[in-house]
């Protein structure tokens, strides 16, 4: 959440010479609501069913960059799916970074409601359960600070098997 996903993607996408898709983006198109209205009329069972969908759909569909939300890899139907299917990519954010980029944004289902201390502590506690999986990926990049250009570029090395530049 906040690490930068839906920026990053279309760049590394340019990058690699590939399509980019956001899931998050391809459920509101599929669904005709936001990611908040279906949490809030469906609730987030729902929308992980959405997500397990749409992430099942892209891989099926060639080759590109796909970022999905920060829920996705906790399922493992997707994880085996992203892991089998293309390389994971970790953009690995601090909590006081997340905190700082997303703010009060009350498209966050998962912190709407809540006020600054109760998201840091929301944040806190979704990054301790998501970090093991999410370390489990085949590149983890660090990104506190880093931008968009250099972040893509970085990326773009790993996934190439090339050393990095400098």
């Amino acid at each position: 959440m906040g690490a930068g996903k839906s920026t990053l993607a279309p760049k590394l996408a340019e990058s690699l010479g590939l399509e980019w898709v956001d899931t998050d983006d391809l459920i509101e198109e599929k669904e005709g609501l936001s990611i908040p209205e279906i949490f809030e009329y469906y609730g987030e069972d729902r929308f992980r069913e959405l997500e397990r969908e749409v992430i099942e759909e892209v891989s099926r569909s060639g080759p590109k960059v796909v970022a999905v939300g920060g829920g996705a890899p906790m399922g493992e139907a997707n994880w085996k799916r992203m892991k089998s299917t293309g390389e994971v990519v970790y953009l690995e954010i601090g909590p006081e970074e997340v905190l700082g980029r997303v703010g009060s944004d009350e498209n966050r289902p998962l912190l709407s409601g809540l006020n600054r201390e109760e998201r840091k502590e929301k944040i806190n506690k979704l990054l301790k359960i998501r970090h093991p999986r999410y370390n489990k990926a085949d590149y983890v990049v660090l990104c506190n600070g880093t931008g968009t250009a250099a972040l893509a570029e970085e990326v773009t090395h790993k996934l190439m098997g090339e050393n990095e530049p400098g």
